[in-house]
């Protein structure tokens, strides 16, 4: 997962699935859909020192969803003394309203996040150009385990507590919990995939992982671009790649007659490059600008998609962002303490 962001149709998706919670108090955090009648957010967000909060309501869009009492199961189950909550520190709402709206749901990933791969927070926050608390999105780095968290770097606003953590692969990694210092660039924390998963029980189905393509799956795809099946069209193919790359030559490949025999060594080559993403992205990049209206090339981009472990940014190199800027800040808003 490390390389690629969250590109726009997937976010866009992911949004339509989060949820903004208030209480009588008023604005508290962020949550999401995970089933159909059920949202997802941390516990600090929704409960007080004696239990859930008074006037509980989660907003989905225009819709408006009260929180009866008993519809929440929170771990742990009232709010502590301190500014942060204990382990899990999740909570999940039955909105019964919402169960047959056909609303969409956010689908969970398979896997826990490698350390230096990019999560996207998809919630709700007070701190955009649009009064109120709207939609807001924040791209934050994994750094490891922080305790029974998971570490992260990069600037939370306040009211993403509870927020969904979305993979390159539009598949929710975890739960953003809170930072540690408003003043200072400490970093924040988020609950891991694994706990998320655990505290859901079977409410939740779970997305197994994708396996990465074969290196005949990639030869079979590049196979079925005609423009392969020229020896010129392939050297064509390596200068591109050696551009895309920031080489001074072409992307270096024993010269083979055999169009298989070479397009098998130009993908084992990629996979064993320092950067088997980028170069795979190279390729892929490259061939679509060479053949841009070839209808293998969705096959292409598919294969390679699974093999970096994300979307492509429009055919271009997958890359990561800039680091964003320090978490600042306690807990998010979401109960006593400033969360």
């Amino acid at each position: 997962m490390t390389g690629p962001q969250l590109d726009r149709a997937r976010a866009e998706a992911l949004h339509r699935c989060a949820v903004r919670i208030e209480a009588a108090d008023g604005f508290r955090g962020s949550g999401f859909l995970v089933a159909p009648g059920l949202a997802v957010t941390c516990a600090h967000v929704v409960l007080d020192r004696r239990g859930p909060a008074e006037g509980l309501v989660v907003r989905h869009g225009a819709s408006a969803y009260p929180v009866v009492p008993g519809a929440v199961r929170a771990e742990p189950d009232t709010a502590g003394a301190g500014p942060f909550e204990a382990f899990p520190d999740l909570a999940l709402l039955d909105l019964p309203a919402a169960a047959g709206s056909g609303h969409p749901v956010a689908p969970l990933a398979g896997v826990e996040a490698e350390p230096g791969s990019w999560l996207t927070a998809l919630g709700y926050s007070e701190a955009t150009p649009t009064p109120g608390a709207s939609i807001d999105t924040v791209a934050l780095r994994v750094v490891g385990s922080s305790g029974e968290f998971i570490g992260v770097t990069g600037h939370v606003q306040p009211g993403f507590s509870g927020s969904m953590l979305a993979g390159p692969d539009g598949l929710v990694h975890g739960v953003l919990k809170g930072s540690r210092s408003y003043k200072q660039d400490l970093g924040g924390w988020y609950v891991p995939l694994g706990a998320l998963i655990a505290f859901l029980g079977a409410a939740v189905a779970v997305t197994p992982p994708e396996p990465p393509p074969t290196e005949a799956e990639l030869v079979a795809a590049l196979m079925s671009v005609p423009y392969t099946a020229r020896a010129d069209g392939r050297y064509d193919l390596l200068e591109r790649m050696g551009e895309h790359l920031g080489l001074p030559h072409s992307f270096e490949v024993e010269e083979r007659s055999d169009r298989r025999d070479h397009l098998s060594r130009l993908v084992r080559r990629c996979r064993y490059h320092r950067d088997p993403s980028a170069a795979l992205g190279a390729l892929y990049a490259a061939l679509a600008e060479l053949a841009p209206y070839d209808g293998g090339l969705e096959q292409l981009r598919g294969l390679v998609e699974r093999a970096v472990g994300g979307p492509l940014p429009g055919g271009s190199l997958p890359g990561g962002p800039v680091a964003g800027g320090p978490v600042a800040g306690g807990s998010l808003p979401g109960g006593p303490g400033g969360r």
